[in-house]
């Protein structure tokens, strides 16, 4: 027992002088290396745990990348927002800017005022037929006003004014039955009238039997129109018609320049006042 006894006591003398030792070495890359390794032999769970605190203990930081990375997300995404604004008023701002442009261009040649109105209702039953728009006698509109649409940067003749109340009036579109326009053909200088049929497409008659009429030929408003002012545009020749037996005359399709369904926002050209200037 005695001889058990002092080789214990031999190994943990030469235990403590070892680790003495290893304590007093300089700190290096070898001896950092050599005493992980001789804690793992010695006590295997003590060492993984230091790990874990090692792991633990690196948390915060990894933590607070997390968090700015949050918030240099939300900061980006505000100004992904901000941007998707301001680019909504920039459109909005060169829409009016374009208005105002073919006002101006319109003001010099139509013998009348401008006014800016919104369709604000449409009957399903007459939808290529009438609108309501939001301007009335309240703002100089009068019944026979001729009324454009715009497509683009284009104004098109879409109809002219047939009911006024003090706030509203209703516009009779050039797809009705009832509406007529005097037009031509300015690449061949022929002239017809343009009428309704109660669809999406007009048609022109009254073209000479021996005029060569192509597709895709532009159709505008006649010189000798009582309504709307000459050159504005109308359509486009879309269909020659056979010409029917014991006429004189022959016809086309005319696809509008601002189709019925698209017309949002119209342009009332608006008759001066006896003595205004």
């Amino acid at each position: 027992m005695n001889r058990e006894k002092r080789i214990a006591n031999y190994l943990l003398a030469g235990f403590g002088l070892f680790c003495f030792v290893l304590l007093s070495l300089p700190v290096t890359g070898k001896v950092r290396a050599f005493r992980a390794y001789a804690a793992y032999l010695m006590a295997p769970l003590p060492y993984y745990g230091s790990k874990g605190v090692e792991r633990l203990a690196s948390l915060p930081s990894g933590v607070a990348r997390i968090i700015s990375v949050d918030m240099e997300n939300r900061r980006l995404t505000q100004e992904i927002k901000e941007a998707a604004l301001l680019h909504a008023e920039v459109q909005a701002l060169r829409r009016e800017n374009e208005r105002l442009s073919l006002s101006l261009s319109l003001s010099t040649s139509a013998p009348a005022g401008l006014c800016w109105a919104r369709v604000m209702e449409r009957n399903p039953q007459t939808w290529n037929r009438s609108v309501l728009i939001d301007a009335g006698e309240d703002r100089g509109i009068e019944v026979n006003s001729p009324v454009l649409g715009l497509r683009g940067r284009i104004l098109g003749v879409v109809g002219r004014v047939t009911e006024v109340d003090f706030h509203t009036a209703k516009v009779l579109l050039l797809g009705d039955e009832l509406s007529a326009a005097a037009a031509y053909l300015p690449a061949s200088r022929w002239e017809g009238l343009v009428q309704g049929g109660g669809g999406a497409r007009l048609r022109m008659n009254y073209l000479p039997v021996e005029a060569l009429i192509r597709i895709g030929e532009q159709v505008s408003t006649s010189q000798t129109s009582a309504t709307f002012p000459p050159d504005l545009p109308i359509g486009t020749v879309s269909r020659v018609f056979d010409r029917e037996p014991f006429t004189a005359f022959q016809s086309v399709e005319v696809s509008p320049v601002v189709e019925p369904g698209a017309i949002d926002e119209v342009m009332v050209l608006r008759r001066r006042k006896r003595g205004a200037r």
